[in-house]
């Protein structure tokens, strides 16, 4: 067996192996989050593996089932389960997963990251299938554990999952993986986030309500909720909701809201997890809304800024950027190079190729581009096949570097299209510095403009340069 191949089988042992250990903590959670005498209060297990199904490639699903099935047995055993119904509560527990991740990725086949509002209510339909299902499946179990029939069974079950599901997979698949680096400066700054006075108020409208010893308390945090949705991005809104529902679960399993141990019900029970997933619900379809609308924005504000072919800045933006930095380079007086260029006898390139191959042209010209400019440096179009580049602080042998090496780069570049033929262009390019950055950017584009054409009229192919007076 090769090395390639021993790697792989390898990958996926562990993988079996960390899904197994996951399902049976997990799970084991879930047991001891329960009231004497009733199903768990909070079921973490059958929402992490429907998000690891929805989540993982689909050559590795298969595994994740095996690794799971081992977690829920190896649970059964240390819990001392009769043999039959644990395996009963397994399969119980892994149709009603099975059963969401195949629902929801049949309904959703992008953003299954919850940043639409219909990937959430996609997301809603699935839950609530896989909670029908799963109750469906669960009720025999729960029957032979009491004294309760089958539709008691059947309605403890679903409101659980149903809870679990709204309550724990929002989270699971909305954070993103890998996960980003968190950025700490300082403790004042960290305080001074905007997301830190919502965290808190959730916090302590959590706490008072459990002081409270009402029933009602439970949707004290409610306001929190929507504030957190409101100005923290989805993943931690979904974060705080699961801290919220687990600290009202496990606040009820131990007599919290008034409830009291002794006086719980099955009935009680599941209508609690309803209730709080209702609630959860509500921050997660507002977060939810509140990051479809900033992505809009986002992409209006994209489309407004930067030219839909090149993905160069269009000119309204680069002048208008082009002078802010000026600016700043002015107070400072620094220099500042702008470079003007365009494709020699383009015109015949659309003539001879089409404007589709123009256009092809145009995006092979930007890439080489930006992979020849510095940081910091702008890029826009101007117009046509005309384009321009700022560069702060570039003085006249670092400008006339770029040029030049920009010039080479585009003469070498060849570019397929879908004729068959290849392509070969050229750029006349002109260079104009300013030392201290003390001319306007209208003029100094107007002199590279004269520049760019004096390269023309001198053969083409070529760089001009020229400084301005300090």
């Amino acid at each position: 067996m090769g090395t390639s191949s021993q790697t792989t089988l390898t990958n996926r042992v562990w993988l079996v192996v960390l899904v197994a250990i996951v399902i049976c903590a997990a799970a084991l959670a879930g047991i001891y989050s329960r009231p004497m005498g009733f199903l768990a209060t909070f079921w973490p297990a059958n929402s992490i593996l429907a998000g690891l199904l929805v989540r993982a490639r689909q050559s590795n699903r298969l595994l994740v089932l095996a690794g799971a099935l081992i977690g829920y047995e190896a649970t059964g055993f240390i819990a001392g389960d009769p043999f039959w119904l644990g395996l009963q509560m397994t399969a119980a527990n892994m149709i009603g997963a099975v059963t969401f991740a195949f629902v929801f990725c049949s309904l959703e086949t992008r953003d299954r990251d919850l940043t639409r509002v219909r990937a959430v209510l996609s997301f809603i339909g699935s839950a609530i299938i896989a909670a029908v299902v799963a109750g469906v499946a669960g009720g025999p179990a729960w029957a032979s554990m009491g004294d309760g029939n089958y539709f008691d069974g059947w309605r403890t079950w679903f409101s659980s999952e149903l809870m679990n599901y709204l309550v724990l997979l929002p989270g699971i698949l909305a954070l993103p993986w890998p996960l980003p680096r968190p950025r700490f400066t300082s403790w004042n700054a960290l305080l001074r986030h905007p997301v830190v006075p919502p965290t808190i108020a959730l916090l302590a409208s959590v706490g008072f309500g459990i002081l409270v010893a009402n029933p009602v308390a439970i949707v004290f945090p409610v306001a929190a909720l929507i504030w957190c949705a409101l100005v923290v991005p989805l993943p931690l809104t979904c974060l705080l909701v699961l801290l919220y529902s687990g600290a009202t679960m496990f606040a009820v399993k131990l007599g919290g809201y008034g409830l009291g141990a002794t006086g719980l019900s099955e009935e009680l029970i599941a209508v609690v997890h309803l209730g709080v997933a209702m609630i959860a619900l509500g921050p997660v379809l507002v977060a939810s809304a509140t990051a479809d609308r900033r992505r809009q924005f986002a992409e209006v504000e994209r489309a407004a800024t930067y030219d839909s072919l090149t993905d160069a800045l269009n000119r309204g933006a680069f002048l208008s950027r082009a002078e802010n930095v000026l600016a700043g380079l002015r107070d400072a007086r620094q220099p500042v190079s702008v470079i003007l260029f365009d494709v020699d006898h383009f015109k015949q390139v659309n003539d001879a190729f089409g404007h589709a191959a123009g256009d092809l042209a145009l995006i092979s010209l930007s890439a080489v581009v930006r992979a020849s400019i510095r940081n910091g440096d702008m890029f826009g179009r101007l117009g046509g096949e005309e384009f321009a580049l700022l560069l702060p602080g570039a003085g006249a042998p670092e400008a006339l570097a770029v040029a030049n090496r920009l010039r080479r780069q585009v003469e070498r570049l060849r570019t397929a299209l879908p004729s068959g033929d290849v392509l070969e262009m050229t750029i006349s390019v002109g260079v104009a510095t300013s030392p201290t950055a003390q001319t306007a950017m209208s003029e100094m584009l107007s002199f590279a403009d004269q520049t760019m054409y004096e390269a023309k009229h001198a053969g083409r192919n070529r760089v001009e340069f020229v400084e301005m007076p300090a």
